[in-house]
């Protein structure tokens, strides 16, 4: 499975990006096993896959506490 592209939200918090890109290097190959791992640091996580028909690229979006905030709430 090629590595997924991640999005994280809010774009504000570096250390969420850089915690998910680690932990998919070290093997999360599943969005439940990617949420499992950031579940210590950051308790209401949720990482859903981007689902669009004829898209080679696979899209993970990770939200750190379990949907959509603007940055400036960060």
């Amino acid at each position: 499975m090629p590595t997924p592209a991640l999005v994280t939200n809010p774009r504000s918090d570096r250390e969420l990006q850089w915690l998910a890109e680690v932990l998919v290097r070290e093997g999360a190959t599943t969005t439940a096993a990617l949420t499992a791992a950031l579940r210590d640091r950051y308790p209401r996580v949720v990482v859903r896959e981007r689902s669009l028909s004829h898209e080679a690229l696979a899209v993970w979006y990770v939200y750190r506490e379990g949907s959509w905030i603007p940055s400036e709430q960060s």
